[in-house]
């Protein structure tokens, strides 16, 4: 199966991406996509949360374990799998960019498909969809001049105002009704 997400930002409204990968492909496969779709730096600590349709976080996918003993029980990207916890079309995901800050990408899946033969001739994960500029990200050295107040930062009431609404023409031979 191919997994499509679409990938948005509460801080810049022009910015979309559609990434599609493998359902057998890893956690890690979609963080390592979605680093290079912005132009990232993918060594800094990231985070997924499975969440639910009001965008309160759920399990937590990480990049890393920080304090073994204390996270023996986390889940980490290169063990988790995509079809996972992306079974349904408008699973939702909150995709945490900027640890330190705490800047988030708001991710849900727009659509699962059987692959085909014209999928072999593809590399994935695979970026189909690219429009505006990431915003920016922030390094520890970055932190002393963050302004927490910026009406750039978004909380999670502010998604109500937000779409996942296939506005773009990405005429990409998905059948966007298809659910496993």
């Amino acid at each position: 199966m191919i997994v499509k997400f679409r990938i948005i930002s509460g801080e810049k409204d022009d910015f979309v991406r559609d990434i599609e990968l493998y359902s057998e492909s890893s956690f890690l496969d979609l963080h390592l996509s979605i680093q290079d779709s912005c132009g990232y730096d993918e060594g800094l600590l990231t985070s997924f949360f499975v969440s639910d349709n009001d965008w309160k976080k759920g399990k937590e996918i990480i990049l890393e374990k920080m304090d073994p003993e204390t996270q023996q029980d986390v889940l980490l990207m290169e063990d988790v799998i995509i079809s996972d916890f992306a079974t349904d079309k408008k699973q939702k995901f909150i995709y945490v960019f900027d640890f330190f800050s705490v800047r988030s990408f708001f991710i849900e899946v727009v659509n699962i498909r059987k692959s085909d033969k014209e999928d072999k001739k593809l590399k994935y994960p695979i970026c189909t969809l690219s429009e505006g500029t990431p915003p920016r990200q922030i390094f520890i050295e970055d932190m002393k001049n963050l302004d927490v107040d910026s009406p750039d930062f978004v909380s999670i009431d502010d998604l109500d105002d937000m779409s996942f609404d296939d506005d773009y023409d990405d005429d990409d031979g998905f059948d966007d009704d298809y659910n496993l």
